[in-house]
């Protein structure tokens, strides 16, 4: 039996803004820690003005 779990995380648009762009260096930072870690990435949101959501997920075999 498979089971799923996820987790959500969340940057502030605050901390992203570099200028007129974006800190790439940070999300990378965060998706890579993640992989090593046996998580994929799901889903991805932007949030209007207020941050970027992404959220995580992974499998773990039951039984």
């Amino acid at each position: 039996m498979k089971e799923y779990n996820y987790r959500v995380e969340f940057f502030p648009i605050g901390e992203l803004r570099v200028g007129t762009g974006v800190d790439k260096a940070k999300l990378e930072e965060t998706l890579n820690a993640y992989a090593a870690n046996g998580w994929r990435l799901r889903e991805t949101a932007l949030c209007g003005e207020l941050g970027f959501i992404c959220v995580f997920e992974k499998k773990e075999e039951k039984g």
